[in-house]
Order: C-alpha cells, then sequence, then structure tokens
C-alpha cells in the first residue's frame, strides 16, 4: 500500500475586513517612521540611521519574533498575517514578510496598494505574490 500524499486544507479562518486593515496599515506608516523622526531631531546625521530602522521595521513588521509575528497595528487591530496554504504565522519568515513589504514601501505603489485591499479578493499585491492572507487573530 503506498502512502497517501497530505495536502492541506484550505484555510477557512474569518478574514480581516478592509477597514481593519487600512487603519492597522495606517498605525504601522506612524509606527515606521517614528525613530526616523525621532532621530532626526536629535541630529541629522542620525536620521539616515531612523531611515534604515524604520525601512527594515517596514519591510519585516509582519515577521518579527519580539511581536508574536504581528506588526504592531495588526497587534492593536487584532489581525494577523498567515500563509494562505497552510494556515500557519510568518513569524520568522523573514522571505515572505519582505515580499509582502516590497509594493508599500515603494512610492505611488504603496498608495495604490493600499486601495487595493477594498477590491472584491480584498487582497493586496503582496499578500498575492507571498500567497499569504490577514484574518482575525
Amino acid at each position: 500500500m503506498e502512502p497517501t500524499q497530505y495536502t492541506p486544507s484550505p484555510v477557512t479562518r474569518e478574514k480581516a475586513s478592509p477597514i481593519i486593515r487600512f487603519v492597522a496599515l495606517f498605525i504601522d506608516g506612524i509606527a515606521g517612521y517614528v525613530p526616523m523622526l525621532l532621530l532626526g531631531i536629535i541630529s541629522y546625521k542620525l536620521a539616515t540611521l531612523g531611515y534604515l530602522i524604520s525601512l527594515g521595521y517596514m519591510l519585516t513588521r509582519d515577521s518579527l519574533p519580539f511581536l508574536n509575528g504581528q506588526s504592531i497595528g495588526k497587534k492593536l487591530m487584532g489581525i494577523k498575517v498567515i500563509k494562505e496554504d497552510t494556515g500557519a504565522g510568518i513569524m520568522g519568515d523573514y522571505g515572505t514578510g519582505v515580499v509582502r513589504a516590497i509594493p508599500q514601501v515603494i512610492p505611488l505603489l504603496n498608495l495604490v496598494d493600499a486601495l487595493v485591499i477594498f477590491r472584491d479578493n480584498s487582497k493586496r499585491f503582496g499578500d498575492e505574490w507571498a500567497k499569504t492572507i490577514v484574518v482575525k487573530a
């Protein structure tokens, strides 16, 4: 008898609403730029360090272990990112986190990407590329 291959069932968790996701993204935008602003106030030279910290947060925010795989905005709004096929969170999966975030750090594409969540399937470009969904935590 041959062993059967395991195929995970599709994730059936409740998806986060577009409004909640938009608010979480707005909060993350504020949280992401605080280091740049604070260090820039202290010194012009430190603004570059602040920019790098902000960029690092924006690219990896959903996979940071010290935030349990939720960005600050997602924590406050009670949502999280999971892989579409397995339902596993992306904590520590920096590759997936960065792929999700790329559209949000490219000027102009980030505006389009933020509004795309209001489409019927409510998936941003980054979620489509990384094969993730945002669900209620």
